[in-house]
């Protein structure tokens, strides 16, 4: 075991001095993240292949191992994943839209005083001006933020950090926050499925195929921040309602989804240094925290007057992304078509109201 320890790291050493081609790098975060993954379903961790994909690549970011993303494979597996939770929003499940303009209210109410506490919080602990603060403190909306804020002058180094932080503490904390404060299990979902009533056939293949690349094409041409996973999902969700299919996608396209995801989130670190982000990351794993908290007193205040789970409230309220969210919701068995819904709200709200509200603060300051 030590002779195998020492062979590893020397390896690690070895790829991080020499500087390999873009796809071999993509290649190695794959593998990286692979191999986490398999290790955290070899322990029986929640959640083991995004959660060790994206710790171990991360590791290896912070290292000097010159992991790397591939935007357009990520971007795959996000209308893989736009696929998948279209097949959510059953008829049943439409039903209760009544019971979730509740929840989309105390979704608005959330996002208002999180991000009025994380501002401050960035103020004061993370030492930044208030626009990067402002764009740095919204639950969600990474991409968007960071180049609105950049458009705005804030510094767009810190930005991505501060909302890097915030997914990566989230995904590793529900699914620990469920298991050992609520006392309920989050499964892996790596169990295949048995092919006679898993897979789907060759006509729900085409229909499902089609339902990603029209959402593609649409979601490139319409430019929506979101829409690669949401525009899928419509579709998906139509086909689904209409009988056209009735098998779920295949748990191991799940998986790989998760590994990519997992091992995107990972690479994000790449090229930081541990003490120019040691202050904008402590700032953010705070806001964080307050943002998890709320969100936890939240689901188990009003979970029981909305008729909604806690467990689904929460993950619905939590700050993650909504791959990740969407996940977990997934391996669960959660009520993922109300989580989705309300996560899209949320990037919807944040994306669509975020910008304009800081310019209309600053010309009201000035």
């Amino acid at each position: 075991m030590t002779s195998l320890t020492v062979w590893v790291s020397a390896a690690i050493a070895a790829i991080a001095v020499a500087e390999p081609k873009p796809t071999v790098a993509v290649l190695l975060s794959l593998v990286i993240g692979t191999a986490g993954g398999a290790l955290f379903y070899y322990w029986r961790l929640p959640l083991p292949w995004m959660l060790g994909s994206m710790i171990f690549v991360s590791a290896c970011a912070f290292s000097g191992v010159p992991v790397r993303r591939y935007m357009p494979l990520r971007n795959i597996m996000v209308v893989v994943l736009g696929i998948l939770l279209g097949s959510f929003f059953t008829a049943g499940a439409l039903d209760n839209l009544s019971t979730w303009g509740g929840a989309l209210l105390v979704m608005l109410v959330y996002v208002i005083v999180t991000t009025t506490v994380a501002v401050f919080i960035f103020r004061r602990l993370g030492y930044m001006d208030a626009t990067t603060a402002y764009f740095s403190s919204t639950p969600g909306g990474l991409g968007i933020m960071a180049i609105a804020g950049e458009q705005a002058g804030a510094d767009s180094r810190l930005i991505p950090i501060a909302h890097a932080t915030r997914v990566f503490l989230v995904v590793f904390s529900i699914p620990l926050y469920f298991v050992t404060v609520v006392g309920v299990e989050v499964p892996s979902l790596s169990v295949l499925p048995t092919p006679e009533t898993s897979y789907p056939d060759f006509k729900e293949i085409i229909l499902l195929s089609g339902c990603g690349l029209a959402g593609f094409w649409l979601a490139s041409r319409l430019g929506l921040a979101f829409g690669q996973i949401l525009i899928p999902m419509v579709l998906s969700a139509i086909v689904y309602n209409f009988d056209l299919v009735n098998t779920p996608l295949p748990t191991p396209v799940v998986t790989i989804a998760q590994v990519v995801i997992g091992s995107a989130i990972g690479a994000q670190f790449r090229g930081m240094r541990p003490r120019s982000m040691f202050r904008p990351a402590i700032a953010a794993f705070v806001a964080t925290i307050i943002m998890l908290a709320v969100a936890a007193g939240l689901a188990q205040l009003l979970a029981p007057v909305l008729n909604i789970s806690e467990e689904a409230l929460l993950l619905a309220l939590a700050p993650g992304g909504l791959a990740e969210m969407s996940l977990i919701a997934i391996s669960m068995d959660s009520d993922t078509a109300f989580i989705a819904t309300l996560h899209i709200f949320r990037i919807t709200m944040i994306a669509a109201a975020g910008p304009a509200l800081f310019q209309l603060l600053r010309n009201l300051r000035n």
